[in-house]
């Protein structure tokens, strides 16, 4: 019975941090339920930009908190066990006299990793973890990606034709997908925290690159730019709206910094290869990325195996071979070397479209 009552109420505080998804980098959003005598008592799940902790926002709900003497915190991340910008959760957790935590999974930042598991157990307290562990490393995949590796989860959306092509020969591509794949897309962007495309992308379609989910506008990811120059017209509208949404553009070590735009939220890092460049991005906060082309980016990042998922959108539309492919010249010269890593998760359905997901 107590196993059931650990899978029941996991799963209750994986379904909060749904919540707050794509509203916490760089922190991992985190959900929390207390329960005593088989009820719940309180909730809580990382509040936006990531503090304060789940742990604190449920103690802090309750007034009295007495109550929590002989109580079970159930949270879907390790107890943080050091002093950062908050104190650490195990020790409120400690403090308010919890006799049992069980924990999706643990936390892989070197500053935690077992720390505060091992706290709690040493002050007595029962602690299960791994109760669905792979589900909970699943919701914070980027910030588990780029604490082990230092790189983000990289998503490449394709948005296509029936034939593959993401334009016509005249570069016109509104609208290839549907009005719900689009907003798959705009969903897409809302758990991601940056949304990277070429340079090419900005200057031929002028994009927001903004999320436009009622409700998400304020969330809308930091936007990046993957130029070999910096000769951008300022007045286009990416950097229109740098002062409400942070825009960064990626370029090659040595590009001419004074040449290109001077918007107060353009902030400029130069990179050696791709990897360099996500590299950077991470140790700016990005933990996960979600690249939208166009097709030399796209080319690029799979070229150099830095994917980790591939959201192709196909409509029924066909362009035919003078148009735009999605994906070009891969170098290719016998069947045995093509790229063939990725392993199809899910296919999804709207009235005209077909969402195929695929993961390493």
């Amino acid at each position: 019975m107590k196993q059931n009552y650990d899978k029941k109420f996991i799963s209750y505080a994986l379904n909060l941090t749904k919540k707050n998804l794509g509203k916490t980098a760089p922190n991992p959003v985190v959900g929390c339920v207390i329960v005593k005598n088989g009820e719940i008592i309180s909730t809580g799940v990382t509040a936006e930009n990531g503090r304060p902790h789940a742990e604190k926002i449920a103690i802090e709900k309750v007034a009295d908190k007495k109550i929590f003497d002989g109580a079970t915190l159930y949270v879907t991340l390790e107890p943080c066990s050091h002093f950062g910008q908050t104190p650490p959760c195990v020790d409120e957790i400690i403090k308010n006299k919890f006799e049992k935590v069980v924990i999706a999974t643990q936390d892989p930042d070197e500053r935690v990793n077992g720390e505060g598991i091992k706290k709690l157990r040493q002050a007595g307290i029962d602690v299960v973890c791994g109760v669905f562990e792979k589900e909970a490393q699943e919701i914070n995949r980027g910030f588990f990606k780029a604490k082990k590796t230092g790189l983000p989860f990289v998503t490449l959306k394709l948005a296509t034709s029936l034939d593959g092509k993401i334009a016509t020969k005249n570069f016109d591509s509104k609208w290839i997908t549907s009005e719900k794949a689009r907003q798959f897309s705009h969903h897409l962007r809302a758990i991601n925290d940056a949304i990277l495309v070429g340079a090419n992308t900005i200057r031929k379609d002028d994009p927001t690159l903004d999320c436009r989910i009622a409700g998400l506008e304020s969330f809308s990811p930091k936007r990046v730019i993957l130029s070999s120059n910096l000769d951008f017209d300022s007045g286009l509208r990416i950097f229109q709206t740098a002062d409400r949404i942070p825009t960064i553009i990626l370029t090659p070590v040595g590009t001419n910094q004074c040449v290109g735009p001077k918007p107060t939220n353009i902030k400029i890092l130069p990179f050696t290869n791709l990897k360099s460049a996500l590299q950077k991005l991470c140790a700016s906060g990005i933990n996960s990325l979600l690249i939208e082309g166009g097709q030399k980016t796209a080319t690029g990042f799979l070229q150099e195996n830095l994917v980790d998922e591939l959201v192709w959108i196909r409509n029924k539309k066909i362009i035919g071979n003078d148009g735009i492919s999605a994906i070009g010249e891969m170098n290719f010269s016998k069947i045995s070397e093509v790229l063939n890593s990725f392993s199809r998760q899910e296919i999804r359905e709207t009235d005209e479209d077909l969402i195929e997901i695929y993961k390493l």
